[in-house]
């Protein structure tokens, strides 16, 4: 019976650590110049042109995330006008203020668009559709931009999304089952072993 109970008691044990991962984790956003967002290798044929503004509350944004947890963000401002078409890159960089060592996040995105007066049709597709980053007190997350297909309007918002995979201090998690089945094997050593002595 002892060593029944001393079986549970390791497999409480590592089963503690499903705690560790409960530490919430606070994100604020940073505006200019943390983050920011410019136009490049820029070819048409028109008159016509892009305008990019960065959320003017962008610094203003974030959230508190558990792990799993995600939330979105108005990042910047696409205006389109004139007539015409053309292609170009977009560089973006998203700024933290906190984490505090949490690093920029930055991709390029490729689009294209075609626009006469209130006609418009484009799209925007991110050459990295994800950012995952690690920081050294465990905590981990993915930052990502909205790709816009279909672009039909002249003036549009992408979206970035931050959501958290680890938290602080968070440490390798067996599998429920895999804890069940060493708790098992653990009280049928147990048992081998009351047996053993009274044989």
């Amino acid at each position: 019976m002892r060593s029944m109970f001393k079986a549970l008691l390791v497999t409480v044990a590592l089963a503690a650590p499903l705690a560790a991962n409960a530490i919430p984790v606070t994100f604020d956003l940073a505006g200019a110049p943390k983050s920011s967002v410019k136009l490049t290798d820029f070819n048409g044929f028109c008159l016509c042109g892009i305008d990019l503004t960065l959320n003017p509350l962008l610094g203003s944004a974030g959230g508190t995330l558990n792990v799993g947890e995600s939330f979105s963000f108005d990042f910047f401002s696409i205006d389109i006008w004139g007539i015409g078409g053309g292609t170009g890159k977009i560089a973006a960089t998203l700024g933290f203020d906190s984490p505090a060592t949490a690093p920029n996040a930055g991709g390029t995105g490729v689009g294209s668009f075609l626009v006469f007066g209130d006609f418009v049709a484009g799209s925007l597709t991110w050459t990295v559709k994800n950012w995952d980053f690690s920081l050294t007190d465990g905590t981990s997350y993915r930052v990502s931009f909205d790709d816009l297909l279909g672009l039909t309007d002249d003036a549009t918002t992408v979206k970035g999304r931050i959501k958290l995979l680890t938290g602080p201090g968070a440490v390798k998690v067996p599998e429920p089952a895999t804890l069940t089945l060493f708790g098992l094997g653990l009280l049928g050593l147990g048992l081998m072993r009351r047996r053993r002595k009274i044989g």
